[in-house]
């Protein structure tokens, strides 16, 4: 893995749930997934895009999302930020909560006060290029999306091509060319 600059950030993501559906604010501020900034009904899926946002943390060496304003979270903010990496939400989406009236009409475009940000998330790599950056892309593509039932199960990321690649320069040790994920 390669070393990023910059204070290590320990986050603790154990609001461990039984059951199917839950409600409520869960998950560190910047790791938010958009049910739950949205105040929708939220499953599982919601550690997968948990794993995204890590993963992007511990690579990049910063949150995929800023969230704040004025050093306080902003939930119309990490909205933004949202629209600007994914694109807007798909009226399914928009149809699960009426929270979604303060940010977007009928139609889905956006209306807050707080402007899209100008960013993708290849202005936003900095540390992968060639095929490690294209597959770092499509894994993060693959998880950060706004419907859950989108998003891959673990074990479609554990298959991941990206999760998959042997890093350059990693020796078995036997010889052998390992296949084994790391």
């Amino acid at each position: 893995m390669p070393v990023t600059g910059g204070v290590p950030k320990i986050c603790d993501f154990g609001a461990a749930r039984i059951g199917a559906e839950h409600t409520g604010d869960v998950m560190p501020g910047q790791y938010r997934a958009p049910e739950v900034i949205l105040d929708m009904k939220w499953n599982s899926k919601i550690d997968i895009w948990a794993i995204a946002l890590t993963t992007w943390d511990l690579l990049q060496g910063n949150y995929l999302f800023n969230a704040s304003k004025n050093g306080l979270l902003h939930d119309e903010r990490h909205l933004a930020e949202m629209v600007s990496l994914m694109g807007p939400p798909p009226k399914e989406f928009l149809g699960r909560s009426e929270n979604c009236s303060k940010y977007w009409d009928h139609e889905g475009n956006w209306i807050a006060q707080t402007p899209i940000p100008n960013q993708s998330l290849e202005t936003r790599n900095k540390h992968f290029s060639g095929e490690d950056g294209q597959l770092l892309l499509q894994f993060m593509r693959k998880i950060v999306r706004w419907l859950p039932e989108e998003r891959p199960t673990a074990e479609d990321l554990y298959k991941d091509a990206f999760i998959y690649q042997n890093p350059i320069g990693f020796n078995a040790g036997d010889g052998s060319n390992s296949t084994d994920p790391i």
